[in-house]
């Protein structure tokens, strides 16, 4: 079903399906689309695929449209992936399908038991709002592979904490259950919805913290759970959960770059483009004009579901969205007393995690600056090969403008990926490993300068960056610092890509011919840094480092961290790294 909130999107929505009808392959009746060389689960890389998930969601869009051989279309698609589909209940991978149709389940690595929930909930659209376009026969086909994927998520049954997946099985076991006929299907999700209901209110926010992606996913299946859910406890429950989700991201908003301040336990572009500012105001019905529709190329941002969703931003937070706001103090403890800090005022914003891994989907040490026209970045990366390393790790501790932080690495996490490819021995094979401030977006003014020995400025007449080193050993290797740019820098992250202009401050702890390093052999593997942004003067006090056995203790004013010297396991990590501000550690202050 194609909601419409004003001539301008009747307009874009035929435009938009152009991008699809060309990427469809006739041959292979499915969309084609580039695998890069980095992402998960595939073994495919560097070529062009045909994508089961999107070319189903093209069915349904298809079917919306409904124009002249749409229909056909869009039935060859459903033939041509729902066989895909594994429905051999004694098979682990019962249920789903593969990512693209040129690999088999068996040839990925590993298959995504997700793909029962996201093509699970393309079916069930299909069902929901086309049945009648299609023959008894196909519709009997499309219910058969609706309820393999439904019995799938209910054999899994994805804990809470997996926050996109947990709501949008929930999703597709409750509506698809009701769509079949299957009555225990729905007491399953009705359950199911209660359980994340007490853990995610019950944490204060969502496990995938401040996720411009999967907030966005998740408030997207949660105004479709609002539509087709006819349960009136349930639609309470389902309601606070999409207040919990816009509360979230309003908070977030930072008015003067309309970009989305950090830190972000899940993201997969450093600069949010267009597409979200279209989202936020549909769903506040164009009360504030953020983008223009008649702009060119508008169409060619415009995700496939884009008016297929009817996202409503709840009226109490429709304020941060058309208000100018001076300044604002994010302090959020969630999962497992995870903590998220966020500073934000009208000329920039800064955000940390208290404690963190460097996974490219994590952004810590996050700032945005500059405006709406040319927004900028400021991100913390730990770099293996020049991609993200999931085994560096994070403590820091932030009062407004201002952090402070110790970055060592785990001896027992993943290259990577946290768990999909995970070191062995405590041993990487490396020709590069650094620590990057990388400064991206609407950089090409802004001056990088070393005033002093380990000391970083960065500027452009209304912001201003410092960055200091007060300690930093990296076993017998020698460290040194590197200042650089790019002026057409390609960031791969997951199946995304991002084309910015960025310069950055290296901190090399290795770079030479590809060797071993064995994390468990170096005495010595931590970095101590001070980070600060402002549009005044910066602040008087300096930052120190001091080495207090096998520890570290670096502070600047009312900020300390302390930690290990050495490479740790993950749960050392986690267990002895803290942080005080004002002399109180950071648990007692926000987890209560």
């Amino acid at each position: 079903m194609l909601y419409f909130k004003n001539e301008q999107e009747k307009q874009l929505f035929p435009q938009m399906m152009v991008r699809f009808d060309k990427a469809f392959d006739e041959k292979d009746r499915a969309l084609t689309q580039w695998r890069g060389e980095h992402g998960y689960h595939s073994t495919l890389v560097n070529q062009f695929v045909h994508s089961t998930r999107d070319s189903l969601a093209y069915a349904y869009e298809l079917y919306n449209r409904d124009g002249q051989g749409d229909r056909r279309r869009a039935e060859d698609i459903l033939r041509r992936i729902i066989p895909l589909q594994d429905t051999d209940p004694s098979h682990k991978t019962y249920g789903i399908w593969a990512y693209y149709t040129e690999e088999p389940l068996t040839q990925m690595a590993p298959p995504d038991w997700n793909w029962a929930d996201f093509c699970g909930k393309e079916l069930m659209h299909i069902l929901l709002d086309h049945r009648e376009k299609l023959s008894g026969e196909l519709t009997e086909f499309v219910k058969a592979a609706l309820l393999h994927a439904c019995n799938s998520i209910r054999i899994r049954d994805m804990e809470p904490g997996y926050t996109n997946i947990s709501i949008m099985g929930t999703y597709v076991t409750m509506v698809g259950g009701t769509l079949l006929g299957d009555r225990s299907l729905v007491d399953y999700a009705v359950k199911r919805l209660k359980t994340l209901y007490q853990f995610n209110m019950g944490n204060g926010a969502y496990k995938e913290y401040n996720s411009p992606t999967y907030t966005l996913i998740l408030a997207s299946d949660l105004a479709r759970m609002l539509k087709y859910v006819k349960d009136p406890e349930a639609l309470r429950l389902i309601d606070d959960l999409n207040n919990l989700a816009w509360e979230g991201m309003a908070r977030h908003y930072h008015f003067k770059t309309k970009q989305w301040a950090g830190p972000h336990a899940r993201a997969y572009t450093m600069l949010q483009n267009k597409e979200l500012l279209m989202k936020i105001q549909r769903a506040l019905d164009y009360q504030v004009s953020l983008v223009d529709l008649k702009e060119t190329g508008i169409a060619d941002l415009l995700p496939m579901d884009f008016f297929s969703v009817d996202l409503r931003c709840p009226k109490q937070f429709i304020h941060y969205f058309t208000e100018v706001k001076k300044e604002a103090e994010i302090n959020q403890a969630f999962f497992k007393k995870e903590i998220g800090t966020a500073y934000i005022t009208e000329n920039y914003t800064l955000g940390n995690f208290y404690q963190s891994t460097f996974w490219n989907q994590k952004r810590n040490m996050l700032c945005y600056f500059g405006d709406e026209k040319n927004p900028a970045y400021c991100a913390l990366k730990v770099l293996h090969d020049f991609y993200d390393y999931s085994s560096g790790v994070i403590v820091a501790a932030q009062q407004k403008n201002r952090s402070v932080a110790l970055i060592n690495f785990m001896t027992d996490g993943g290259d990577t990926h946290c768990n999909l490819d995970m070191i062995k021995n405590a041993t990487i094979t490396a020709s590069d490993l650094r620590i990057r401030f990388e400064l991206g977006g609407g950089v090409e003014n802004l001056s990088v300068t070393q005033p002093d020995k380990g000391v970083f400025v960065a500027g452009n007449g209304l912001v201003k960056i410092k960055i200091a080193v007060p300690y930093v050993k990296f076993g017998d290797y020698p460290v040194s610092f590197e200042v650089g740019q790019s002026d057409h820098q390609i960031l791969e992250t997951g199946t995304h890509q991002d084309s910015v202009s960025m310069k950055y401050v290296d901190i090399v702890l290795y770079h030479g011919e590809k060797t071993q390093i064995c994390f468990t052999d170096l005495e010595e593997s931590v970095c101590g840094l001070s980070f600060e942004i402002t549009d005044e003067e910066f602040g008087k006090d300096a930052a120190q480092a001091e080495k207090k056995g096998k520890e570290i203790l670096v502070s600047q004013g009312t900020l300390q961290v302390r930690g290990n010297c050495r490479s740790i396991p993950a749960k050392k990590f986690y267990d002895t790294f803290t942080a005080w501000v004002n002399g109180r550690e950071y648990q007692q202050i926000y987890c209560k």
